[in-house]
């Protein structure tokens, strides 16, 4: 059977371990938190991304159809 020191004792290192896992938890949360903040960022860039690129093939359609509206001159 234990001493009370050596329940004390182990009681205490318990508590230190419980401590220890709060701790990781906490710390394990936070880089869940920043991962999602990452994921958030480079989803926002790539939909930039494809609005410039929409928005660039906008203007190339645009400056094609005026170019076919525009009245041909025949060849002289």
């Amino acid at each position: 059977m234990p001493s009370g020191s050596q329940t004390q004792a182990e009681v205490q290192r318990l508590r230190d371990q419980m401590a220890q896992m709060q701790v990781s938890t906490a710390v394990v949360r936070e880089a869940e938190v920043a991962v999602r903040e990452v994921e958030a960022a480079a989803r926002e860039a790539r939909e930039a991304k494809q609005s410039k690129k929409y928005d660039e093939l906008q203007i190339q359609l645009q400056t094609m159809m005026k170019m076919f509206q525009q009245p041909q001159n025949p060849p002289s």
